[in-house]
């Protein structure tokens, strides 16, 4: 029974060392196999144009850039940045030295004709304007003497068309005529004394084409007692000058000694307007 027995153990053994001898020798070929497979699939360009056979790689291939260029080819909303250098654009042509001076001269010569036109303007309404912007003072020229100072004889040309004359004295020319008899014509020439006086203490103001009634309503507002003097006078030169009534000497006289009170309350006003009067 022992004897029959005995072999088993035998096989156990040559099992467990012949096993592990074939699984070691049997994928030797199939891994080779593999293995050549492999090498074939790693050089699949090999006897193409593409490899160099001597040098054992691949030709590299040159390939010309296709992209132009541009001012925001290096924005950062590109992806792809370029080295190369850009070329500066040309600068534009500068001007020719004779356009700029011919519009530099036409330049200077518009404003001097601007310039010498508003001065001129400016020369013709200080002349022509009734507004006197000098202070208001009466001179004694008005009052008294044969000559006009320069601002008076300006004013005088505002006079009405028969009182223009401009080359004496209204009052003294109409004490002339009073002392001669001259009623009619010295009545003109106080008439001009007064609205020369009345316009000097800005109670009205001369201006070619105003009427008469319109000087004693301006006067009126201004001054009553002033006003209703100046309306007698004008009342005795519409009669003389338009209406060739004779004036009689005491109508006359009562003028003129309406006159010497018209003059005190305007020697009064202006020495109250000067500076540093009482």
């Amino acid at each position: 029974m022992n004897r029959l027995r005995s072999p088993r153990p035998a096989r156990a053994i040559l099992f467990c060392f012949v096993v592990p001898f074939l699984v070691g020798i049997v994928p030797a070929p199939s891994l080779a196999a593999d293995s050549s497979k492999e090498a074939n699939l790693a050089s699949p360009v090999e006897g193409s144009v593409w490899f160099d056979e001597d040098a054992g790689e691949l030709v590299p291939v040159e390939v010309d850039d296709q992209q132009s260029e541009n001012e925001n080819r290096d924005s950062r909303w590109t992806a792809v940045r370029s080295n190369k250098s850009r070329t500066a654009p040309a600068a534009p042509a500068a001007a020719t030295n004779t356009g700029f001076s011919f519009a530099r001269l036409f330049g200077w010569l518009m404003l001097g004709t601007l310039l010498v036109g508003l001065v001129t303007l400016l020369a013709w309404v200080f002349t022509n304007s009734d507004f006197d912007f000098t202070p208001g003072s009466v001179e004694q020229s008005l009052l008294t003497g044969e000559q006009l100072d320069r601002q008076t004889r300006q004013r005088m040309e505002h006079l009405p068309e028969a009182l223009r004359d401009t080359s004496v004295n209204p009052r003294a020319q109409a004490e002339r005529l009073m002392q001669a008899g001259q009623y009619n014509e010295a009545v003109i020439y106080l008439y001009g004394h007064q609205l020369l006086l009345l316009d000097r203490v800005h109670w009205l103001r001369l201006a070619r084409g105003k009427t008469n009634s319109r000087y004693v309503r301006e006067t009126v507002r201004s001054q009553p007692d002033s006003g209703q003097r100046l309306q007698q006078t004008v009342a005795a030169f519409e009669r003389a000058y338009f209406g060739r009534h004779d004036l009689s000497q005491a109508e006359f006289i009562r003028l003129w000694q309406s006159n010497a009170k018209l003059e005190q309350d305007i020697q009064s006003a202006d020495s109250v307007r000067k500076p540093g009067a009482a």
